[in-house]
């Protein structure tokens, strides 16, 4: 993957606080590895939060956060 890739679009990584499968930090570090880029790249954290994110219970504030972020950075 080209992580310098400035003509690319906007990127969101998700993570849940708590997540053992895929640990916040892992996703941290996912972010980072796109710091060369212009293209926008954000991280949203989720405390408290296991994997599942999107069909744990709480669901609808993981797909209100995205949709926020999506509609900000609509093209």
């Amino acid at each position: 993957m080209n992580t310098g890739n400035a003509t690319r679009g906007p990127l969101l990584v998700t993570a849940g606080g708590k997540d053992h499968t895929v640990p916040a930090a892992v996703s941290t570090a996912t972010v980072k590895q796109y710091d060369k880029s212009a293209a926008v790249t954000d991280l949203e954290e989720f405390p408290g939060r296991g994997h599942s994110l999107t069909i744990d219970s709480g669901w609808r504030e993981v797909a209100d956060a995205v949709l926020a972020w999506l509609q900000q950075h609509s093209l």
